[in-house]
């Protein structure tokens, strides 16, 4: 999947484009209904599919007190993208000053030239290849997001594309969104937000050294601090871990490890212990699926006692892995 950033380099793809608009957090089942048939669009006439999307949420520019915490970061993003057979994406660098664009300069700065034949001078050498703008209902663009799906459509005319807006996903008979997947992850409904994404909802992060008590209890865990801008509450949590191309299943405890916690407050590690894998993964990135919160995470008196109730978790966990394997 190629990755430009320079509207130039974009009128230089080879056409028929076709192109999907949105930021995209956590690519939900109703941003993957706008990628998908943007890409069933370009095969079906051997074209391309493409992305237009930004580095960053505008409102982190714009407004950074309103900007919300994101379901996942860019590089997710972009490894998302790249599974659903996206060719390549047009990654812009959200500024002020593209904020302050009017929302015919944003498009004139994006396509070039227009493309209407007829119009004396205009021989689209340089005017991108673009065919199809997909994007949902409430996707804007241009300054004080002026830009609608309908006033894209009209400058359309005039540059050889149509807009396609693409139905909203819904769940419960509500429009799937990024903010109600970060209410539910946030709430530990884990069932939920599997079910708008379309997928368990997980963080990527890098495995640090631990203090080495798993392994004296005899459940080795693979330890992270997460930075992951979402998180479900502290607990217990039947997980599923990938790494290297293979996925484990996992018990994972998020929090603050307080039957070994020390004087003062600590800082969140998620604590995972992978089932029927042997090896050391310290130093190396994992990709953690939540799949069912368990219980909530509590001291216990003596640590044999945690490992009986780790021993019980492990159980607790297996209906869980069964129900997701059937999916």
């Amino acid at each position: 999947m190629k990755i430009i950033h320079k509207p130039l380099q974009f009128r230089r793809v080879p056409g028929p484009v076709f192109l999907a608009a949105g930021f995209f957090d956590g690519v939900h089942k109703g941003h993957r209904m706008v990628l998908s048939s943007t890409v069933e669009r370009a095969r079906e006439t051997g074209g391309q599919a493409w992305v237009l999307t930004f580095d960053r949420h505008p409102l982190s520019v714009i407004a950074p007190s309103r900007c919300p915490p994101l379901l996942c970061s860019l590089d997710d993003r972009l490894r998302l993208f790249e599974g659903l057979g996206v060719d390549g994406v047009v990654l812009l660098e959200f500024t002020r000053r593209l904020a302050i664009q009017e929302p015919e300069t944003f498009v004139k700065w994006l396509c070039g030239k227009p493309r209407v034949s007829g119009e004396a001078g205009l021989d689209g050498g340089d005017s991108a290849q673009l065919s199809e703008v997909r994007c949902g209902a409430n996707w804007r663009f241009g300054r004080r997001a002026q830009g609608s799906p309908e006033l894209l459509a009209e400058y359309g005319k005039s540059y050889g594309f149509r807009v396609v807006v693409v139905p909203y996903a819904e769940y419960k008979g509500v429009e799937i969104s990024s903010t109600r997947i970060r209410y539910a992850v946030r709430e530990g409904s884990l069932g939920e937000a599997a079910d708008m994404l379309g997928r368990p909802y997980s963080i990527r992060e890098k495995v640090v050294s631990g203090r080495g008590l798993g392994k004296k209890l005899c459940v080795a865990t693979a330890n992270v601090w997460p930075c992951a801008e979402v998180l479900p509450p502290h607990g217990v949590y039947a997980v599923r871990v990938i790494h290297g191309g293979a996925e484990y299943n996992g018990v994972a405890n998020l929090g603050v490890r307080p039957t070994f916690r020390s004087d003062g407050a600590e800082q969140t590690v998620l604590e995972t212990h992978l089932l029927e894998f042997d090896g050391d993964l310290y130093g190396q990135d994992v990709e953690v699926g939540f799949i069912a919160r368990l219980r909530d995470e509590r001291a216990f008196e003596c640590p044999s006692a945690l490992a009986r109730q780790i021993r019980q978790d492990i159980k607790d966990a297996q209906p869980h892995f069964k129900k997701t394997a059937k999916k």
